[in-house]
């Protein structure tokens, strides 16, 4: 399967339950980088572990909320600003660029009804993976999902492209 990021990143992917997982890569400082990603289809959120964090915050992750377009074998996926970055479960998560999210839809850049699920899909998805309600037990509910760690270190095919450059 393919997925067509922002209109701009191509890569092949595999699709696993309702997660779709591409690797796509770059040139940064002189050395070739390959970031894995994962596609949460139902909760319309794209994570990975960044590559370039620092050190101290290996494996922590970056969340992104996405307006996804399944279409079978081409899964189209566009950000929508609001970004969530989980560290350990005993660490609070961040909600960043809600400030972004305003200044899209005031600028036209969202409908009405496209912000208000956003705000529906970003809080469904914090509630469903993330936050904990009496528990005793410092854990994320579902996070990173069963599927997704069961992709974490598959084979994937190694076949992206940048698009218009």
């Amino acid at each position: 399967m393919t997925v067509l990021r922002e209109r701009r990143l191509r890569a092949v992917g595999v699709r696993h339950h309702d997660v779709v997982a591409y690797d796509w890569g770059w040139t940064h400082g002189g050395i070739q980088r390959v970031q894995r990603t994962f596609v949460l289809l139902d909760d319309g959120m794209q994570i990975s572990q960044p590559i370039l964090f620092p050190p101290d915050q290996h494996g922590w992750w970056y969340c992104d909320l996405l307006k996804v377009a399944d279409e079978g074998d081409l899964i189209r996926i566009d950000d929508l600003w609001i970004d969530v970055i989980v560290g350990p479960p005993d660490h609070p998560y961040r909600v960043l660029d809600l400030d972004e999210y305003g200044q899209a839809l005031a600028a036209g850049e969202l409908t009405v009804a496209d912000a208000a699920d956003g705000l529906a899909r970003i809080q469904r998805f914090l509630d469903r993976r993330l936050n904990r309600r009496h528990e005793a037990v410092q854990q994320w509910i579902d996070f990173p999902p069963a599927a997704v760690e069961e992709l974490l270190t598959a084979d994937l095919p190694q076949d992206w492209s940048m698009l218009g450059a």
